[in-house]
């Protein structure tokens, strides 16, 4: 049953993609989601350099904008309505996220340095980097290209819709492979906030849905306002995704004990903790968009088979393995296919 619970807790420990790409912090926090439709059946090619400035407007405007409101959430049947405060003061985020219905929840984020550039970041506005920013990638890549983004997705520029009230610009984000899901955009027209989502599976069902149902945009956050009220709120850590540093790359740590041999293409190593209280490590992989992470942890001894459980887009995939006398449990989760989720967690070996 214990590792049924971990199972369970790690799904819901999930921020969806929608928010992860709002500011996209890497860190573990809950499920939250949106409504529209899903792919059209044909697409116009569109200027591709227009919609890859729009993405990056975006990725922008998600992490630099202060701004506040409600939006709907919808997984596996279930909907969700939860606020959300984002502020920017000084160089510096801060963020409450508050469910509505169901449990009470609340999630805080305070501190995160905009100078700080993280890989998802990069990827996403197609940012150079230099020296060994994909440091742990097996595909050997050690420069992210302009190109980087629109190698793995294609990207269309669908119209325009209106979504709490304001303009939005439609963008279709359709992956080249199996290996990952798609997605459909909602960008405020005049600051680039992603105000709507839809996370998209095989045979175009529609995984996740996201959308603002009111927001004001650039106003000032009453400090209280980030102030969490719920004494059990979640406090979200950053700790599992480093900054870059200044040629562009991970800083290194030599603590690591794990690696993985096979990672879809495009996916790179982003981020990694190490608890020292439950020995536990990890690894957090994403290709601009898409975001999973690889848990190990020594400290299970129950016998029990490879497990799944999905939650909405979310998949949570439990494997084992053995080093040496010690055996380890592996759990992947994420917003990826359960194929890649598995292959990811079997190739799975110890650093020597």
């Amino acid at each position: 049953m214990q590792l049924f619970s971990k199972l369970r807790q790690s799904l819901k420990l999930r921020l969806p993609f929608s928010l992860r790409l709002l500011h996209k912090r890497l860190g573990s926090l809950f499920v939250i989601l949106i409504t529209a439709t899903p792919f059209s059946s044909s697409f116009a090619l569109d200027d591709l350099s227009s919609v890859t400035n729009l993405l990056k407007q975006m990725a922008e405007a998600n992490r630099q904008l202060s701004y506040q409101g409600i939006f709907s959430y919808e997984h596996g049947g279930a909907l969700k309505t939860v606020k959300v405060f984002h502020s920017v003061r000084d160089g510096q985020e801060f963020e409450r996220i508050i469910h509505l219905n169901g449990p009470e929840r609340e999630v805080v984020r305070r501190g995160n340095n905009l100078n700080c550039q993280r890989l998802g970041d990069a990827m996403l506005k197609g940012e150079l980097l230099r020296g060994e920013s994909l440091r742990g990638a097996p595909s050997g890549l050690s420069e992210l290209s302009r190109g980087y983004l629109e190698s793995h997705y294609n990207l269309y520029m669908k119209g325009e819709d209106r979504v709490a009230g304001r303009d939005i610009t439609i963008v279709h984000v359709v992956p080249k492979d199996k290996f990952r899901y798609g997605y459909v955009l909602g960008v405020d027209k005049e600051t680039g906030l992603l105000l709507q989502s839809m996370l998209i599976g095989s045979k175009k069902r529609v995984l996740e849905r996201f959308q603002f149902v009111d927001v004001t945009i650039r106003t000032l956050v009453d400090d209280m306002a980030l102030e969490p009220t719920n004494q059990d709120h979640h406090l979200a850590s950053l700790d599992a995704a480093p900054c870059l540093n200044e040629k562009g790359a991970l800083p290194i740590n030599s603590e690591r004990h794990w690696k993985v041999t096979w990672l879809p293409p495009g996916f790179a190593l982003s981020g990694y903790h190490i608890s020292p209280e439950r020995k536990r490590e990890t690894l957090v992989f994403t290709d601009g968009l898409t975001v999973f992470s690889v848990f190990v942890d020594p400290d299970e001894v129950i016998k029990v088979p490879d497990m799944q459980a999905e939650r909405g887009a979310t998949v949570a995939f439990l494997s084992r393995i053995r080093n040496g006398n010690e055996e380890h449990v592996i759990c992947v989760v994420g917003e990826i296919p359960i194929e890649t989720a598995k292959k990811v967690a079997q190739s799975l070996i110890p650093i020597k």
